[in-house]
């Protein structure tokens, strides 16, 4: 990357507010109403959400580094970040026109299943293009700010969807009564969050465009034998990239746990810490600063000392923090390591994204995204899976101690993860190739 690249600043504010866009879904559908809807609402079993959740990530992790290649090869990332998007809205949205309409319990659960599926394959889908266009939207030396900017601005967008969002499922804003709001329970939140992810995502859409390359570079047709060959050899010549292979398999340890976390922290506020769903809600809105901040923090860290050490005090925060969560029951103190959470949460982001670019070459970065989004979907295959499993294992012990059992499972695979990040180099300019 030329270090005195400066593109438009229009095109880097565009591509930033794409963040505050779909970490709205993120917030709304996976971390609090999608849980809450199954688990609380419709009396089901953690392992439904679980399933839900994996099946979406085998999803993504067997076409997107697929994709990821093709789209490096005909340098079309943004019509890909386009479709991906609108899928996931549509079928948010789906979920909202399903649960209101089907009386049915088996046919409402069968169909909102199956749509969540299709609206998190796309909305995980869609990061792969996204974050391989960073890049492209500022300069070298800026990398890790934008990258924490664009984490910190998403925080914001899931404040402002947790609240516009509240008056539809309460019928009330912190108390207050909402004129023509009705109170609709969980199943309420999916229409209005998909109507404000389409919003905020059309700057991005009209602003931020693939980068000019000459016409003799380009690949004329889609051949998907090459982009299986291409995405293998990536798979089996990692070692020319030294450390991609153990960063690849520390962020499988790590995320597999944070991504486990962020979709069930609403059940555990819940069902261990005893909040309602109004309050659970509170929670998440006032723990939301805490990451805004840490993500700006973390980004200034990263270009200051580099992605590798700043990711490392990053997972260090993670294992302390989860600890404590483990072995306290005072409500303050998990409010407060809740704050902790969202410090980290946040910076897990901003410091992985411009580790991977520093170490592999700019042109391989929609192929090594691909790769860098298996990892992570395939973790989110199996913590789900393992958070079931321990719940279902200590049942019969009761909610505390079962969900506080399943967050020890998940403390240690970031401990495995961040003894395997050592080993990665640290390299702290963010592009030489």
């Amino acid at each position: 990357m030329d270090q005195n690249y400066k593109p438009r600043l229009r095109t880097t504010l565009s591509w930033i507010i794409y963040d505050f866009a779909n970490t709205m879904f993120s917030m709304n559908v996976v971390s609090m109403y999608f849980p809450t809807l199954i688990i609380v609402d419709l009396v089901l079993g953690d392992q439904y959400v679980s399933f839900a959740n994996s099946f979406s990530m085998i999803l993504v992790a067997v076409t997107l580094p697929i994709l990821g290649e093709i789209s490096d090869r005909f340098f079309k990332k943004m019509p890909l970040l386009i479709a991906y998007t609108l899928i996931c809205i549509l079928f948010t949205f789906l979920i909202g026109v399903v649960g209101y309409n089907s009386t049915d319990k088996f046919v409402k659960v069968t169909w909102i299943i199956i749509f969540y599926i299709v609206a998190n394959y796309a909305y995980q889908g869609g990061l792969v293009f996204y974050n391989a266009m960073m890049p492209y939207v500022c300069s070298e030396r800026s990398i890790g700010r934008i990258s924490g900017y664009g984490v910190a601005l998403g925080y914001l967008g899931s404040i402002l969807g947790l609240t516009l969002v509240l008056p539809f499922v309460e019928g009330t804003l912190f108390g207050i009564k909402i004129p023509f709001i009705h109170s609709g329970g969980s199943v309420a939140s999916f229409i209005p969050t998909a109507v404000l992810f389409l919003i905020f995502s059309l700057p991005t859409f009209f602003f931020v465009k693939d980068p000019r390359i000459h016409e003799k570079t380009k690949e004329s047709r889609i051949d998907i034998k090459t982009s299986f060959k291409k995405v293998w050899d990536g798979l089996s010549n990692t070692r020319k990239y030294p450390g991609v292979t153990r960063f690849l398999i520390a962020k499988f340890f790590y995320e597999d746990a944070i991504q486990t976390v962020i979709i069930f922290m609403a059940i555990y506020a819940q069902k261990v810490m005893g909040l309602t769903k109004e309050s659970t809600t509170q929670f998440f809105i006032a723990i939301i600063p805490s990451a805004i901040i840490g993500s700006a923090l973390f980004g200034v860290i990263t270009d200051h000392y580099g992605p590798k050490k700043t990711l490392t005090m990053v997972l260090i925060g993670w294992i302390l923090s989860l600890s404590i969560v483990i072995i306290t029951m005072k409500l303050w103190v998990f409010w407060l390591v809740g704050a902790l959470i969202g410090v980290f949460l946040g910076s897990t982001w901003t410091s992985a994204r411009p580790l991977l670019i520093s170490l592999v070459p700019r042109e391989m970065l929609g192929e090594f995204f691909g790769l860098y989004s298996l990892s992570g979907k395939l973790a989110a295959i199996i913590g789900p899976l393992v958070w079931a499993t321990v719940v279902n294992i200590f049942d019969h012990y009761g909610n505390i101690i079962k969900y506080k059992s399943a967050i020890l499972a998940l403390n240690i695979l970031i401990i495995i993860g961040f003894v395997i990040l050592q080993r990665v180099p640290d390299i702290k300019r963010l592009s030489k190739k």
